[in-house]
């Protein structure tokens, strides 16, 4: 994972974004990540760290930067109040969601991920067991973000380890998904491909505006959209441009 000393302080590179998962299936406990093939269980594993237990848990299945172990932590020590630094951490499968980008710009300057409903998509997510404190803490960094329940028989989710969770959250844009301006959403990209693809969007003097900001050096496109009045153009541009599309959880696939 690449940091940048911009400014003076190290930030994760926006370019890089979602960042890296762990290799494997475990459990964070401070800056170590044990793998859970060398434990007895996530169980266990909690009780070796004398951390609260599974079911004093919620779980909440990531697919974006959530699943870095690297990220959590740093949303963890920049909360208000002590949050405990050891959280499961499984790789796992979720029926009947896709993933895209959400309609928005983020504060560090990416366009995230988000997801949607797709009726046969298989994707792959990680699973997340917060205590308390944790899931206050991960709620106040996600502000462009919904944590909704899901159905489990309408979208099954499938760990790799463990049993099939019956209840389980996920989080989704308050802005919608990013298309192709044909109504097909647009597929999770790396940052630099899907910048190029937004410079190619839109008619007219929006196309231009476009350019402006997305086509070019990718590095120079990040730097711009780390500017509070880029990501507020962002939001407009991409509803007017007709790259934007709301997404609906309700119905069946609700929990």
């Amino acid at each position: 994972m690449r940091l940048s000393n911009a400014g003076g302080t190290g930030h994760l590179d926006p370019l890089l974004y979602p960042w890296d998962p762990p290799v494997a299936s475990g459990v964070m406990d401070g800056d170590v990540f044990w793998p859970l093939e060398l434990s007895a269980g996530l169980d266990e594993a909690l009780v070796q760290a004398s951390a609260a237990p599974l079911e004093a848990r919620s779980l909440v299945v990531s697919i974006g930067s959530n699943s870095s172990a690297d990220v959590m932590r740093r949303k963890f020590a920049n909360y208000h109040q002590p949050v405990s630094a050891v959280l499961p951490l499984v790789r796992g499968q979720l029926r009947n969601i896709a993933v895209g980008h959400s309609a928005h710009v983020s504060k560090a300057g990416y366009i995230a991920a988000a997801p949607y409903p797709l009726l046969g998509e298989c994707t792959a997510v990680w699973l997340s067991w917060l205590d308390d404190v944790q899931l206050m803490a991960l709620d106040e960094t996600e502000p462009n973000y919904r944590r909704i329940q899901l159905d489990a028989e309408a979208c099954p989710l499938v760990p790799d380890h463990g049993e099939h969770p019956e209840e389980f959250s996920l989080f989704t844009s308050r802005w919608g998904v990013l298309t192709d301006g044909d109504g097909g959403m647009l597929p999770f990209l790396d940052q630099p491909a899907l910048f190029g693809l937004l410079a190619g969007s839109g008619t007219g003097d929006l196309a231009e505006e476009g350019k402006a900001v997305f086509d070019g050096p990718p590095e120079l496109a990040a730097e711009q959209l780390a500017m509070p009045s880029v990501q507020a153009w962002a939001r407009e541009w991409f509803s007017s441009a007709g790259l934007a599309a709301p997404v609906d959880f309700d119905g069946p696939w609700a929990g």
